[in-house]
């Protein structure tokens, strides 16, 4: 079985085979983030999905990635009994579909942004900051998403992929940012910004 290295030890890849250097970039990614923010992490599995172009109705390739449950009834277990898996498409590594994938940090954007739906799900972020930072939500519910699906939990998704993917001076002032770190993942979390150790 083919693994990916974190700080929280391995995680199973399956599905498609991709290159040595696709699994160093994933598991590069990976290694960015701290090793609590992936305990509820199963596994990653590369695919090759189309979608329904919305505009025209054509089925067109899909770059993109998703987060899955591995239960049913998750919403119903405690934030810290939920299982995840996480798809990654094939073509998320594609230089002309997603440049940013693609980039000479070694950073998979997509994987970020999907491991910032874990995070938020596993702890149960966002509806951390809707009860408690009304202003922090109305900042991130106003950040455009470019993505097939819509929603706040995008945006969460979205700046937690910031986050870790751009360097600390870009997002320090970023008040999305700033919203994220002080919910629940990010209390005893490492992150550029915090300094904490994991």
């Amino acid at each position: 079985m083919t693994t990916l290295h974190s700080r929280a030890g391995a995680i199973p890849l399956e599905g498609l085979p991709i290159t040595p250097e696709q699994q160093e970039r994933l598991s590069h990614t990976l290694r960015c983030v701290p090793a609590d923010h992936l305990r509820s992490l199963q596994r990653i599995v590369i695919r090759d999905r189309q979608v329904r172009d919305s505009r025209s109705g054509e089925m067109r390739e899909y770059a993109g990635g998703s987060t899955n449950a591995t239960q049913r009834g998750w919403r119903d277990l405690s934030p810290h009994s939920r299982r995840f898996w996480i798809m990654i498409d094939i073509d998320s590594f594609d230089p002309r579909q997603r440049p940013i994938n693609n980039r000479p940090s070694g950073k998979h954007y997509t994987l970020l942004h999907e491991l910032g739906h874990l995070v938020d799900w596993s702890y149960g972020a966002l509806s951390w900051i809707m009860r408690n930072d009304a202003e922090g939500f109305r900042l991130l519910a106003r950040q455009p998403h470019n993505g097939i699906t819509g929603g706040t939990q995008e945006r969460f998704a979205d700046a937690y992929a910031d986050l870790y993917f751009h360097p600390p001076e870009r997002t320090r002032d970023d008040p999305r940012i700033r919203c994220i770190l002080q919910s629940p993942p990010f209390r005893t979390a490492w992150t550029p910004h915090t300094g904490i150790a994991v």
